[in-house]
C-alpha cells in the first residue's frame, strides 16, 4: 500500500491515524477526496486535508482564464471551490466542472449543517 504523507490546510493537525483511515475510505469527486471526517485535496506533496468542523463558508468562484495558442486566444473556465475556515483562512481547490462543485458544496453541507453556502459581499465582511 502507498503511504501518503497529510498536512492540515487550516493550521491544526489531527491525530494522523484518523486522517489515514478516513483518506483511505474517502470517495472522490474530480481532484477532492471526501471522508467521513475530512476533506482532502492533493496538494504539492502532501494530501491537504480539512475538517468539515473547521469551514464557516463554502462558494464556488469561476475564474476565466485566457490561453494563446497559436494567434488565437482561447478563454477557459475553471470552476474554484473556495472555502473560509474558522481561524479566517480562504483556500481555493480547484474542483473542475460547475457540477463537481455543486457535489463538494452538498457533501460540505450533510456533514457541517452550520455551514454557510453561496458568495455574497456581506459574507465576505462577515468570514474575512
Amino acid at each position: 500500500m502507498k503511504s501518503y504523507e497529510f498536512a492540515a490546510a487550516s493550521g491544526r493537525n489531527h491525530d494522523e491515524s484518523m486522517v489515514r483511515r478516513d483518506f483511505h475510505a474517502a470517495k472522490a469527486i474530480g481532484g477532492i477526496r471526501y471522508g467521513r471526517y475530512y476533506l482532502f485535496q492533493q496538494g504539492i506533496t502532501k494530501w491537504m486535508y480539512i475538517d468539515y468542523n473547521d469551514i464557516v463558508w463554502a462558494y464556488r468562484h469561476l475564474e476565466d482564464v485566457q490561453s494563446r495558442l497559436g494567434r488565437r486566444t482561447a478563454g477557459v473556465e475553471m470552476h474554484i471551490l473556495m472555502i473560509v475556515t474558522k481561524d479566517r483562512k480562504r483556500i481555493g481547490v480547484p474542483v473542475g466542472s460547475e457540477e463537481n462543485a455543486v457535489a463538494v458544496l452538498r457533501v460540505i453541507q450533510q456533514h457541517n449543517a452550520f455551514v454557510d453556502i453561496g458568495f455574497a459581499r456581506e459574507k465576505e465582511e462577515k468570514y474575512l
